[in-house]
């Protein structure tokens, strides 16, 4: 096991008192308080303070004398030689460290031997106890299997249960990248918090206590112990990824009988469960997210049928149950009314320098460039692609007003491009010495760099420029409607509107593998925005208006519909429009496109008024 890298995206808040491993279980406040101090704090171990019962031990509330709340257990056994006892105390220094949102706090750990005269058989006898006890971060929800029993389960609420799922497989990914195998994975081991957060725990005790492990998949948890344990006691990251697959079966299952699923194969049970619970989805009136969610629904379900394959061999890798979660994770974790508004809570990482270099390559592999920055390719170890944005030092902002950039992009949209991180950083680079060319002077600089989804069809400016790229006009639809419904967005439906975008033009909207478009780079600079995408109104003041916007849209939507580009050198879109021939091929053209190519030119009177 070695000891986990710290996670940035974590946000939960560890309790003042400074826990830390204490194997003598003094009560210094260096280390963590010994049995005395946490038998007070829960009232004797009293039954109104205990939480429940688990594989290792009980565990109780305890009030800390700082009016905070943390959880403990009192293991049923530990370590009896001073051997163990160092063992245990190193295992915790390292489960100490574990640092994630999606993971339960170990905050301390502490065993303290106590000797006692009494008489045994009549025979006067000294006896040792050994009283373990380990501290945890507290999680007022109560565990998943509690939720499985709550009837509140039962309604159909598919984003809370895609947002349990996702948090599951998060903890259980970090947990596999620091070394530490679970091999305990099952509902009462996932705790829930007021959001429905979920988080891990008793992750590293199946291999801390090995002999009261020695029989896990025998004492009521069999059916998350996987076939090659029962058989022959193997364990390996693969036990992790069965016990994951029942546990995400269960949670897609929930609103219809286990059993009937539990031993259909794979294909079968993929189609019956997605097929109840689009019957399910389309009972709701209005479902905002209908095709969208059963995508979810389908995936979740066939990742929970690779991970219970009888080989191990079969079985995906987590970086791979991940990748396939965010592919689909369209709506986020947000209810409907969020999205609607915009709000953009979502997490967004802040990156390193060093991290960024290091996922690129030193920035070796361009994607495109501007007169104020350049796209590069990013992608991490565990196969994620993403695209970097490194804007040069006529853009760069200070942090304050970096970080208003960065909440103001942070939005969550089908046709906004997502931000998925950020970099802000001082640093020093050399220059040449102007008056002395042989020597070097250190500048300080400021790197400012955004981190998108990466989409590899590229911009609408490659799809219009490629000639042979013949799109039907159903595709050309497609386009023209996803990029006014991400502007509309942008002015009227998210939580900072109005937001006017800087630079409406082909290079800035991305195209996924569905050719469903995005918008990005609307909040960086209109100065290398070409002319003719500019209403002529802005040429003098510089500054764009969301009518502005609107004239930059109708030439985007000329582009689309004729595939006639607007020429580069153009003072202004209004001769390329008056001048666009009648001779376009129409057939099979939307009627209000075809009259909008038609009588453009009103509309267009109207965006500069």
């Amino acid at each position: 096991m070695s000891s986990p890298p710290p996670d940035p995206r974590s946000d939960f808040s560890t309790p003042n008192f400074p826990f830390k491993v204490n194997p003598q279980g003094t009560s210094d406040e260096s280390r963590m308080p010994g049995y005395k101090f946490f038998k007070d704090a829960t009232n004797n171990f009293s039954m109104d303070q205990k939480l429940g019962s688990g594989r290792w031990g009980d565990v109780y509330k305890a009030h800390l004398p700082t009016g905070e709340v943390v959880a403990v257990r009192v293991l049923y056994e530990t370590g009896h030689d001073e051997s163990d006892e160092q063992h245990l105390s190193q295992v915790f220094t390292e489960l100490m460290s574990a640092n994630h949102k999606n993971l339960v706090k170990v905050l301390g750990y502490s065993c303290e031997r106590q000797g006692e005269s009494l008489h045994y058989k009549g025979i006067p006898i000294f006896a040792e106890s050994i009283n373990g006890l380990i501290g945890f971060e507290y999680v007022p929800g109560g565990s998943l299997a509690k939720f499985f029993s709550d009837q509140y389960l039962i309604g159909v609420y598919w984003d809370i249960r895609f947002k349990i799922i996702k948090g599951i497989c998060d903890g259980l990914q970090y947990l596999h990248e620091a070394g530490i195998m679970h091999f305990d994975l099952h509902p009462d081991n996932i705790l829930l918090d007021d959001e429905k957060v979920p988080k891990i725990t008793d992750y590293g005790l199946a291999m801390t206590f090995r002999e009261a492990h020695s029989s896990l998949g025998f004492t009521g948890m069999r059916e998350y112990s996987p076939p090659e344990f029962i058989s022959r006691l193997e364990m390996s990251k693969e036990y992790d990824i069965f016990s994951l697959g029942v546990l995400i079966k269960k949670i897609v299952t929930g609103i219809m009988d286990y059993s009937s699923v539990a031993d259909m194969d794979g294909r079968e049970c993929v189609e019956h469960v997605h097929k109840t619970w689009r019957r399910r989805l389309q009972e709701i009136r209005r479902y905002p997210s209908f095709e969208a969610d059963c995508q979810q629904v389908r995936t979740c379900i066939e990742i929970a049928v690779a991970c219970t394959k009888r080989d191990p061999r079969e079985r995906p890798l987590m970086k791979d149950i991940i990748r396939e979660l965010y592919e689909v994770e369209t709506r986020g974790n947000y209810t409907s009314s969020q999205i609607e508004q915009g709000i953009h809570d979502y997490e967004v990482r802040k990156f390193s320098l060093k991290e960024l270099e290091h996922i690129t390559g030193n920035f070796s592999e361009k994607l495109g460039q501007d007169g104020f920055s350049a796209v590069y390719k990013g992608k991490f170890e565990y196969g994620e692609v993403i695209a970097v944005k490194r804007f040069d030092k006529r853009l760069r902002k200070p942090e304050q007003q970096f970080e208003k950039v960065v909440n103001i992009v942070k939005l969550e949209h089908k046709n906004i491009v997502r931000l998925t991180g950020y970099c802000y950083e001082p640093t020093k680079v050399p220059v040449l010495n102007d008056k002395n060319p042989d020597m070097y002077i250190l500048q300080d600089v400021i790197e400012n760099l955004l981190c998108y989804d990466f989409f590899p069809n590229g911009s609408l400016e490659r799809i219009l420029d490629d000639k042979s790229c013949e799109l039907d006009w159903q595709t050309r639809h497609k386009i023209i409607r996803g990029i006014c419904e991400g502007l509309h967005h942008l002015h009227v439906g998210c939580q900072d509107a109005p937001i006017v975008h800087e630079g409406i033009k082909p290079t800035n909207i991305l195209l996924d593998d569905g050719m469903v478009p995005k918008l990005g780079d609307f909040c960086t600079s209109m100065a290398v925005t070409p002319r003719g995408y500019i209403a002529p109104e802005v040429m003098g003041t510089g500054e764009a208006t969301i009518r502005s916007n609107i004239y930059s849209l109708g030439v985007l939507i000329i582009e689309i519909a004729t595939g006639d580009r607007c020429p580069s050198d153009e003072s202004s879109g209004r001769s390329y429009i008056e001048n666009l021939t009648y001779g376009v091929d129409m057939r099979g053209c939307p009627i209000g496109l075809r009259k909008f190519i038609k009588w453009g030119k009103p509309w267009w009177n109207k965006a500069e008024t």
